[in-house]
């Protein structure tokens, strides 16, 4: 796949993922009797227009990758109606708002799982070998002559008789991680003839997930290291290969369901760290990203094959859930906290919600300025490297 393509298929994900947010939102309303006046996919100006038998007036907008919205007439009238009374409004009719609410971030949350469960499902039916299966343009491994259908089975002074082991493909990753800009010497196995090709590791600083607390850190960030860990990045050595995996033979849907459960759960679990890793590291807002960053990633993992897509946007979907559930003003969070005050206190919060609209907006405004040009800054620096 090109890169030009991924980039599109990229944009055309994301696109996908913010469509089923607004449709959960769009779904529940309609549900629970709220009044939809618009469902539109994209921003900007209005490419389509139709209006459907149920009265809703629906459009494709031209930046239709970007965003969406669902225009629903009891919510906007919450911030544009003064109310006539300081008491709360029916504890039914604040459920009712709630649930449309937290219905956008809800569908995402239920997305992830399903693609992290296909992601789980193929994963628990597969094994690894040591077959390169694909060899990145321009990596350490295409200058030293390697291609695909070469096939590892020995490297510097271990030459195993099952190369397939589990054991020779862990110490093999190990061998060729702990010597990067170090020549290596690779048995390969090509057409039924052993030949020794020597390779020299590209130097990456990789992220390691790591429980050990950063000297700098103090207080309450200490202690969410402790429990949440952070992010340590360590020098590695990459040659540019995927190695080959194969099905696990003779083996049944029933193991493979039963092998996909865990999975999933494992996967979700790496979900939620990698999602609170913001909040241990010394530096707040060091690991966020935004829509460059990750059409960036998205396109650089197009090698790596499309279950390895899915699985990204399954972390992306979940990222997108997490997130908008953020009880920050402007976010399907900030309004279910101000619902949630108003229905323990009895009280009508227009004003404090008012405002703090008004914060929370120039706050986001500056927020995404900052994650655009952290995220620019990163691409950059990242095309730069060799």
């Amino acid at each position: 796949m090109g890169a030009l393509s991924a980039f599109f298929l990229a944009l055309l994900g994301i696109g996908i993922l913010i469509l089923v947010h607004e449709w959960g939102h769009f779904w529940v309303a309609r549900r629970v009797g709220l009044t939809v006046q618009e469902f539109s996919i994209g921003v900007g100006p209005s490419l389509l227009r139709w209006q459907g038998r149920d009265g809703v007036v629906y459009h494709l907008r031209l930046f239709f990758l970007f965003a969406g919205f669902v225009r629903i007439v009891e919510i906007e009238q919450d911030l544009l109606q003064k109310p006539t009374s300081p008491f709360a409004r029916p504890t039914k009719d604040l459920l009712r708002r709630i649930a449309v609410i937290a219905a956008g971030p809800a569908t995402n949350f239920l997305l992830a799982i399903l693609l992290f469960f296909v992601f789980s499902l193929w994963e628990a039916g597969l094994r690894y070998t040591t077959e390169i299966a694909t060899v990145v343009q321009g990596s350490p491994a295409e200058k030293a002559g390697l291609r695909p259908g070469d096939e590892i089975v020995g490297f510097a002074f271990l030459r195993p008789l099952t190369p397939a082991s589990s054991f020779f493909k862990e110490t093999l990753h190990l061998y060729i991680t702990s010597h990067p800009q170090k020549p290596i010497r690779l048995w390969v196995r090509r057409d039924f003839q052993e030949v020794q090709v020597t390779v020299v590791p590209n130097k990456r600083l990789i992220p390691v997930l790591t429980y050990r607390p950063d000297p700098k850190a103090k207080g309450w960030q200490r202690w969410l290291q402790r429990w949440l860990g952070r992010i340590e990045t360590r020098p590695a050595g990459l040659i540019g290969v995927v190695f080959k995996a194969e099905p696990i033979p003779a083996l049944s849907m029933g193991e493979r369901l039963r092998g996909a459960l865990p999975l999933t759960l494992a996967h979700l679990g790496d979900a939620v760290r990698q999602i609170t890793l913001p909040l241990t590291q010394p530096v707040l807002l060091r690991e966020v990203s935004g829509p460059i960053r990750i059409v960036y990633e998205v396109v650089a993992s197009r090698w790596r094959g499309l279950m390895e897509q899915i699985r990204l946007f399954a972390f992306i979907s979940f990222a997108i859930a997490v997130l908008n559930l953020f009880p920050l003003p402007l976010l399907d969070g900030g309004r279910i906290f101000f619902l949630l005050l108003e229905l323990v206190s009895r009280r009508r919060v227009y004003n404090l919600e008012l405002k703090a609209t008004y914060i929370g907006f120039a706050f986001l405004i500056a927020l995404i300025l900052f994650i655009t040009l952290k995220d620019l800054h990163f691409v950059l620096m990242a095309r730069g490297q060799p």
